[in-house]
């Protein structure tokens, strides 16, 4: 019988940067590193901090460049954990072998490794361990790794042995990150690490700035007739497995706070916006749902000893975990559904965006509304005459009507035909509306080659932009059959009374 032997190229470092990593999870893998370097010399560490009057503590901090080009931007990560003798520095860099204890963050002895190297292409190492009087450092370059280069040069020099850190600086990134994604980064990190937070067990900062967690108070879930919060606890068995957690909700929900964390050895390993919706409770969730349940239902399910994916973001269901599961908790919390449908703290719709996606958004438009580019549009593209736009309209809006097929909706005696239409040009308008020429015919072309089409994010996205363009042809139509003018303040009244439709159909809505 002949035998072959498992063998590893060195290219696959190379494919480490095509893992499908989010940018907070790749960061979270070296505070797990800092933070289960923590726990598991807890006794150690506490005796050092009394001393110095500290505290476990993780800086990430990003550099972002002048230049356009990313060869001045870099990721820093800073801990004053245990730091690492050469001996656990040799483990640490043996790719694939497993932690001593297999229960906690470290799981796989694969993050460290394959997060930097997601994250750029040349890392530094520089650590020493309490205790120790050597401080070390090594330099690890994916290029140079690929090409075969196999053997890490240890760089020494001697420390104080109270001395105790580790400094991780990557260099050649692969991608910058915008006001926009650093929102999130922080946003995501302080979830993930809400029970350290909370514990005062960690100190977590972004270029120096403290990152915090709120939790949920018991004055932001609904009470009952006796004053009583719909807040519930639950432990039961799935596979054999242990699960607890509990359920609440809230009086104000949101569309990115519904739905559960999971949790793993007190690391948060799903969250809003990207939640755990089981089914029975949330609904399909193909394309997204933003009903009242979507948003008001919350919680965290506790899953220790489930198998959690590479990059630790996710359960490996396993045979018929995740379908039990479900029927677990809609035994549990089934009846929250009915209460989170009816229950109305406020006149308005509860769905939006969250604070930091406000914020987020509002960087971003200010930078926009700043920018060169929109001074130029606003100060030297000329605008042709009325009549110019509207022959041009009326030639697109014949050559589409007459070779493409519209959908059609039915509104009462009113007929919309709506076309969503990719054979236009990128300088057609985003929309082109016919709502005056029939009083039982509304036209809405829109225009998908058009660049703002390539802004809009996920089936929520496009539905919105949709319902801009259809009710604003809807608006248009009421004004000039209904009202006798089409002026811009009267659009506006009849378009804010279409907007608020979707509230409306939620209010009604029976479960």
């Amino acid at each position: 019988m002949r035998k072959i032997n498992i063998e590893f190229s060195p290219e696959i470092i190379g494919s480490y940067k095509r893992l499908s990593y989010k940018v907070w999870y790749a960061l979270a893998e070296f505070v797990d590193n800092s933070t289960q370097a923590f726990y598991d010399n807890r006794d150690d560490l506490l005796g050092a901090f009394t001393k110095e009057k500290s505290q476990l503590e993780v800086h990430i901090n990003y550099h972002k460049g002048v230049e356009k080009s990313l060869k001045e931007d870099y990721f820093e990560i800073i801990d004053n954990s245990i730091g690492m003798s050469s001996g656990k520095l040799k483990e640490a860099f043996s790719i694939g072998s497993p932690p001593q204890n297999p229960n906690g963050r470290s799981r796989y002895g694969l993050g460290m490794k394959t997060a930097a190297f997601w994250l750029g292409d040349e890392w530094t190492v520089t650590t020493t361990r309490l205790n120790d009087s050597k401080e070390l450092t090594l330099r690890l370059n994916a290029h140079s790794i690929s090409a075969g280069n196999l053997e890490l040069r240890i760089d020494e020099k001697d420390v104080d042995i109270k001395q105790h850190y580790t400094r991780i600086r990557i260099e050649q990134l692969h991608r910058r990150f915008k006001t926009r994604s650093i929102h999130k980064i922080k946003s995501y990190l302080s979830s993930i690490y809400r029970f350290d937070l909370d514990d005062k067990q960690l100190a977590l900062f972004w270029n120096n700035e403290p990152v915090g967690w709120v939790g949920f108070a018991n004055e932001d879930f609904v009470p009952n007739r006796e004053g009583k919060i719909y807040k519930r606890t639950f432990d039961f068995s799935v596979s054999e497995k242990n699960v607890s957690g509990w359920a609440g909700i809230l009086k104000s929900g949101g569309r990115n706070r519904g739905g559960f964390s999971i949790v793993q050895s007190n690391r948060v390993i799903q969250c809003p916006p990207d939640a755990y919706k089981p089914e029975s409770i949330f609904g399909e969730q193909e394309g997204g749902i933003n009903d009242l349940i979507n948003q008001r239902i919350v919680g965290e399910l506790f899953l220790d000893g489930f198998e959690v994916s590479h990059t630790k973001d996710s359960i490996l269901w396993q045979d018929t975990q995740e379908d039990d599961l479900d029927e677990a908790i809609k035994l549990a919390i089934g009846d929250f559904k009915r209460v989170a449908v009816e229950y109305r703290s406020k006149s308005v719709d509860e769905r939006g965006p969250s604070d930091s996606d406000f914020h987020s958004a509002f960087d971003e438009l200010i930078l926009e509304l700043r920018s060169p580019e929109l001074v130029d549009t606003i100060e030297t593209i000329e605008v042709p005459p009325e009549r110019v736009i509207t022959e041009s309209n009326q030639q697109i809006q014949l050559s589409v009507v007459e070779s493409v097929a519209p959908l059609e909706i039915k509104i009462n005696a009113l007929l919309v035909k709506l076309y969503v239409e990719d054979t236009m040009s990128v300088n057609d308008p985003y929309v082109i509306t016919d709502s005056t020429s029939s009083r039982d015919e509304i036209i809405v072309i829109v225009n998908k080659n058009h660049p703002f089409w390539n802004e809009l994010s996920g089936s929520m996205g496009i539905k919105n932009y949709l319902r801009q363009c259809v009710y604003d042809g809807v608006a248009e139509w009421k004004a000039h059959f209904k009202v006798g003018n089409i002026l811009p303040d009267t659009i506006k009244y009849i378009k804010d009374d279409l907007l608020r439709v979707p509230y409306i159909i939620e209010r009604t809505k029976a479960i």
